[in-house]
């Protein structure tokens, strides 16, 4: 297999036609159950979706010439998958479909989800048979508010240092010659899988914040309350701010060490308290 085991690629050898039969077969799998979610909704293990779905995942973004890589994940990249799943799934954690959905765009089906994940489906959803008390409903969402501001951070925490490694793997691998062509092409690919990843989970947070938004308006009309619409808007103004700043803080600023200035030697500067030789 090379000098160095794995390529970084999937081997030409897989034909376009597996590909479909395999990715209409991982579609049903998927849709039959959503990615289970651990402590704090984080992802958890699951051989179906992180090795059977994973693979055919990959082995459908190959055929669309989409950015592969089967480099082994650092346990920094695992975790920031894991931290970004629960940020990315629709809030109302209870929908099935767009949890899928969210699941299919994980292993590269869909490109955006939340596209046709309608913000409103939130308050639609809080205002299910489960949530008959308008005082329950506003202790949901506010729950539901505090959660992702205590995610945030964490995960862009993550993201950063995944961020700056990828800046020193691809400075490595620059300064390295003889290297199997493979090989940097699937490092330069999963550089762009992480840079991707951010941005995905950056961009379901955002339309987080406008189902929360609109779930507050609604609730204010429907259901007025004084001091739990007053929570509530406190909850998303935090979380708002939290999330302008994300930007700054996931993404990462590589800084080059300052370049050493080299004084010159006080040989040949004429160095002590003496005065210069008069001259006649």
């Amino acid at each position: 297999m090379g000098k160095f085991g794995k390529t970084g690629l999937i081997s030409k050898g897989r034909t376009f036609a597996t590909c479909l039969l395999l990715v209409s077969s991982t579609s049903l799998l998927l849709f039959a159950c959503a990615k289970p979610t651990g402590d704090f909704g984080r992802a958890k293990p699951n051989f179906l979706h992180d090795r059977v779905a994973e693979d055919l995942g990959m082995l459908y973004r190959y055929s669309q010439k989409q950015d592969v890589s089967n480099l082994n994940l650092t346990d920094q990249e695992n975790e920031l998958r894991d931290r970004g799943w629960t940020l990315v799934v629709p809030p109302a954690s209870e929908d099935w479909i767009g949890a899928n959905k969210a699941q299919l765009e994980r292993q590269g089906f869909l490109k955006d989800p939340y596209a046709a994940i309608n913000p409103s489906n939130y308050y639609v959803y809080l205002r299910s048979d489960k949530y008959r008390s308008s005082e329950t409903r506003y202790t949901r969402l506010i729950d539901d508010m505090r959660s992702d501001q205590k995610l945030l951070l964490p995960f862009c925490k993550i993201a950063r240092q995944v961020l700056v490694s990828d800046h020193e793997r691809m400075e490595a691998l620059n300064r390295q010659t003889q290297v199997n062509p493979q090989f940097a092409t699937g490092v330069k690919a999963r550089v762009r899988e992480n840079k991707s990843f951010v941005d995905w989970v950056l961009r379901a947070t955002g339309r987080r914040l406008q189902a929360y938004q609109i779930a507050i308006n609604a609730l204010e009309v429907e259901t007025p309350s004084a001091q739990q619409i007053w929570d509530a808007s406190k909850g998303y103004e935090q979380l708002r701010r939290t999330y302008e700043e994300l930007p700054s803080k996931c993404y990462a600023e590589v800084k080059r060490p300052a370049e050493k200035v080299e004084k010159p030697s006080r040989i040949f500067t004429g160095w002590g308290l003496e005065s210069a030789a008069p001259k006649k």
